[in-house]
């Protein structure tokens, strides 16, 4: 409906221009917004003060000549200029109606754009370091990461979903040892204090003596480490892929930083830039030039004493995204890699490439919330709490809605006694039990006869007329826009904020309409109403990996 408005307001702009001689309208573009208050109309549009300052003329006096030729528009139920020149316009009541139709022509779907027109994106998230389960902060990343990417796929975009594994370094060495010294703690044996301290270290360990016999903690110091990195990288990527799995987040590739190097793909890269003067050799180290790019200093990409760095491979990693062809990369970090952007903004830039290309999102930490009072956490001493922990506690549903309801560059505070509640306290249920009411009204309707109607379009949706049946429609009609915004934005939780005012909107209709009446087209008309909230609420939740439930 925003672009039957924007059409309207267009053309109208269009017959004024011509009427009043305005000449200075060259590249002025329509911008059609929706008032915060319902008073203020369904739509809005400033183009008035835009051509007034070009004029130098009054803005009301130019929006009262747009307003007059949009009053001729056959859908048009009211227009008025407010404030200094801003055109509101309302439409009829039949307009929104007949607009309720276009829910079941697209099916499915509904809500569908073609914003992104084919764009390649590569969305890489979670991407988490093998040493460890995943936690709850590693969690809000991959429902944020997943969800993206299917905003961004129904938004019309090639969507490439992508975890980069950093199975190389000092951290893989050290975590090998880990479990060498944790399968001598579980023999008795003397050791020493492992370098990742959690529990599941003790488990990896047995699982490591099981499989290799204890003669391994007798090879020589390399071979055994060698052996004990490789199970134990494994064994937690593994786990990390059945978590996910589970979390109902999947990847199109798991990319592994070590391919890389065996390659010599970061060798390569370290040496065309040497030749193209963005990396420079000092005291035997090699070093990226990022000072001149917003960075604080430049940056190591190869020690003195011969090993790369971390940040050389990711420049590697991210000159692979570039020659796979992708538009747009999206990157989805942790809070704590804010200076990083920069500096790979810079490394673009010296490939040749656009920065712009590149888009990070940051996801801030979660606190756990129980009985009121916050849990202390720290990943460092292996006292957090798992994805898998939060998953089998509240279900996958509350994890990923909860974790989504909240811009993914804020922190949140995760309540588990709210996600467990069973009622209209809890948002996911709250949303949810509209779904399944939306289900039940099929049912009664059913019972007395009323069947779901196989050409809804078709149906008498005039009779929808009514305050709270129009304000239902044009809620579920905004979706589109929610998806476009989300898209734009590289934005999830207003998908959530969009489902839960539908939700409230619904709840408030039902309570006060009888859908099911004695007027059989009133009925077959607030049916369909009721079958397109029912779509629009599952089309919502599954962008946000949340099931729709018939029953509740």
């Amino acid at each position: 409906m925003r672009q039957v408005a924007k059409r309207i307001a267009s053309e109208a702009f269009a017959r004024a221009s011509a009427e009043n001689g305005w000449n200075e309208t060259a590249g002025i573009s329509i911008d059609i917004t929706t008032p915060k208050e319902e008073k203020f109309g369904d739509f809005s549009c400033n183009v008035a003060m835009i051509l007034a300052s070009r004029l130098k003329s009054n803005p009301r006096a130019i929006a009262e000549k747009v307003a007059e030729q949009m009053r001729g528009d056959e859908i048009v139920a009211n227009v008025e200029v407010a404030g200094p020149g801003f055109i509101n316009m309302t439409l009829k009541p039949s307009a929104w109606a007949s607009a309720l139709g276009e829910v079941f022509t697209a099916k499915d779907g509904f809500g569908k754009t073609n914003d992104g027109n084919g764009k390649k994106v590569i969305v890489e998230f979670v991407s988490a370091n093998p040493t460890g389960p995943l936690h709850i902060g590693h969690g809000r990343g991959a429902a944020f990461g997943d969800s993206l990417a299917r905003v961004l796929k129904f938004a019309g975009y090639a969507v490439h979903r992508e975890y980069y594994i950093n199975d190389v370094g000092l951290q893989m060495d050290n975590l090998g040892r880990s479990t060498l010294e944790r399968a001598r703690e579980v023999h008795g044996l003397p050791f020493g204090e492992p370098a990742y301290k959690g529990e599941y270290m003790k488990d990896i360990a047995r699982e490591f003596l099981a499989r290799e016999g204890d003669g391994v903690l007798n090879l020589p110091p390399e071979e055994a480490l060698a052996r004990s990195r490789a199970f134990t990288a494994g064994s937690i990527l593994d786990g990390i892929r059945h978590d996910l799995a589970e979390f109902r987040v999947g990847f199109d590739e798991w990319f592994s930083e070590e391919s890389m190097h065996k390659a010599g793909s970061v060798n390569n890269l370290i040496d065309l830039l040497l030749k193209s003067g963005h990396i420079y050799e000092n005291e035997g180290a090699l070093w990226l030039k990022t000072d001149d790019s917003g960075d604080d200093k430049d940056r190591v990409v190869k020690r003195a004493n011969g090993p790369t760095t971390y940040l050389a491979a990711d420049i590697a990693y991210h000159k692979d995204k570039l020659d796979r062809g992708f538009d747009i990369m999206v990157d989805v970090w942790g809070a704590d890699h804010h200076g990083y952007i920069s500096r790979l903004k810079a490394v673009i830039a010296a490939l040749g490439a656009d920065p712009d290309r590149l888009a990070t999102r940051l996801v801030q930490i979660v606190n756990l919330k129980r009985g009121g009072e916050l849990i202390a956490m720290s990943t460092r001493s292996g006292v957090f709490t798992t994805l898998r922990e939060i998953m089998d506690e509240v279900g996958v549903d509350a994890t990923r809605f909860f974790f989504n309801m909240r811009s993914a560059d804020s922190q949140m505070d995760f309540d588990v006694d709210l996600a467990k509640k069973q009622s209209d306290e809890n948002p996911v249920y709250y949303i949810q039990y509209a779904h399944a009411r939306c289900a039940n009204i099929f049912v009664t309707a059913l019972d007395k006869g009323f069947a779901k109607s196989a050409s809804p379009e078709n149906e008498p949706l005039s009779q929808l007329e009514r305050p709270a049946e129009l304000k239902l429609v044009k809620k579920l009609l905004k979706f589109p826009d929610v998806v476009s915004s989300c898209a734009s934005a590289l934005h999830v939780h207003p998908v959530a904020s969009y489902l839960l005012d539908l939700a409230g909107v619904f709840h408030n209709y039902y309570k006060h309409n009888r859908v099911v009446t004695e007027d059989a087209e009133l009925t077959r008309a607030r049916l369909v109403l009721v079958d397109a909230a029912r779509m629009v609420f599952r089309s919502g939740l599954d962008l946000l990996g949340v099931s729709a439930p018939e029953r509740m």
